[in-house]
């Protein structure tokens, strides 16, 4: 559910509020896009929020994803129920504002920018051909 809301500072903002089972989210990003606000109700009630300015918004998110990739690292790949996770009817791809290969290192990085988080990502070229030449199911 998307709707105007007030409440940080004099900014307008947009809320996002999700469900999963007993516990919610909500993630609120004023019109700036200089101030995101996530809130989390937890199966107890309560609620907590945290609020950042864009420029957090990128090594909270890397961080958040080294962290998995740390602890599946070796583990055989999830799988999701019809209904769950990639497979969810509202779990849609993200489009970047932008997207740039940059080169150094011993692969090349993927830079995708959404509009002040900005997200790195190291890329294996032959890996990515052989994915984008295989059948689609």
């Amino acid at each position: 559910m998307l709707r105007p809301a007030q409440g940080m500072g004099h900014r307008e903002e947009l809320v996002l509020v999700k469900r999963i089972g007993s516990t919610a989210w909500r993630v609120r990003v004023s019109d700036d896009g200089a101030i995101v606000a996530l809130g989390v109700r937890a199966d107890t009630g309560r609620e907590y929020e945290v609020l950042l300015g864009t420029v957090d918004s990128t090594p909270i998110v890397t961080d958040l994803l080294n962290e998995m990739v740390r602890t599946h690292q070796g583990k055989p790949p999830r799988t999701f129920s019809a209904g769950a996770g990639p497979n969810h009817a509202k779990s849609v791809p993200v489009q970047p504002l932008s997207t740039r290969v940059e080169q150094g290192g011993e692969k090349p990085v993927l830079i995708l920018d959404f509009g002040g988080t900005v997200l790195k990502v190291a890329i294996d070229p032959a890996q990515l051909r052989q994915a984008l030449s295989a059948p689609q199911a």
